[in-house]
């Protein structure tokens, strides 16, 4: 089975979709992304079932006017009208699995695959978001035990093991009886995600100064408890911890964009020593600073 690569970047970053088509009307798509905000382009209408694993990062979901956001290890499913034509990622790092499963194309039972899987998708889905367009399952030990296998399988076997997966998961999410909801009791309104965001970006403008929690609070006219909630709803880390991050980002763009050395991006960052610089680089991006540059460079190159 072939893929096929969609590669996307912006003036933050670049992502990469590699998708598969197992099923009629489903696709598994391995998402690798570097940026706050991936728009795929025009939107499929029809009813449609999609399934989000999170490896890495942290992606948004909105549905209506709430917000909710996937961790690591977290899986979702929803029920749409069209295809989700922008994501967002807070963190500007992401790595997962999406799962979409179009209902006008793909058979209403996948007994049409292998007889014995008696699993309407349709049925599933709607029977765990209920009334809402969305289920969320945080951390659960059958989510780790499914996907795990996904992200290393060798390519020669990978086709006939995604769809054995596939068909898996879909029996698991059937025998499920739904409970109360975990993100029912974190969702975010839009006005605390606005807030988030424009205090992210508040931040992100003056790297140079030291900006207290009291001072960001008094800019926007909020409480500094409604600040540090909604902030760390939408971005799942304290405030500080955020522009952290936001300086390993900026110095991942610095190794992809420039020939600069690692000593000059880790000065540049605010670190003295190199070593400390590429351990803080590794914690949060996941890779070595000279790893990173590497694997990113040739993308930007390439395109």
């Amino acid at each position: 089975m072939q893929a096929s690569v969609r590669s996307y970047s912006n003036d933050v970053g670049d992502a990469t979709l590699t998708d598969y088509d197992l099923f009629p009307g489903v696709r598994l798509s391995y998402c690798s992304v570097h940026m706050d905000r991936l728009d795929i382009g025009d939107a499929a209408q029809g009813d449609l079932i999609e399934i989000h694993h999170c490896r890495e990062g942290r992606i948004e979901q909105e549905f209506e006017d709430h917000f909710f956001y996937l961790t690591p290890g977290d899986l979702s499913i929803a029920i749409r009208t069209h295809e989700v034509k922008a994501f967002s990622f807070p963190l500007r790092h992401y790595h997962g699995l999406t799962i979409a499963i179009d209902t006008r194309v793909a058979p209403a039972c996948f007994s049409a695959f292998l007889d014995d899987v008696q699993v309407q998708p349709m049925e599933v889905a709607r029977k765990l978001c209920g009334n809402r367009q969305c289920h969320i399952i945080r951390g659960e030990s059958y989510v780790e035990h499914i996907f795990s296998e996904l992200y290393s399988v060798p390519e020669n076997i990978r086709a006939g093991y995604m769809k054995v997966k596939i068909l898996e998961l879909l029996l698991v999410l059937h025998g499920l009886n739904p409970a109360p909801r975990p993100e029912d009791e974190i969702a975010l309104s839009r006005f605390q995600v606005q807030l988030a965001k424009r205090a992210a970006a508040h931040l992100s403008a003056h790297m140079d100064r030291h900006i207290t929690i009291a001072a960001l609070a008094r800019h926007f006219n909020v409480s500094e408890t409604h600040l540090k909630l909604a902030f760390k709803g939408v971005f799942g880390v304290p405030i500080f911890s955020y522009m952290r991050i936001q300086r390993m980002q900026m110095a991942a763009q610095l190794l992809i964009h420039s020939d600069r050395s690692i000593a000059d991006v880790a000065a540049e960052s605010g670190y003295e020593n190199s070593g400390k610089f590429s351990a803080a680089f590794r914690e949060i991006m996941g890779e070595s600073p000279s790893g990173y540059r590497r694997a990113h460079s040739k993308r930007v190159k390439s395109r």
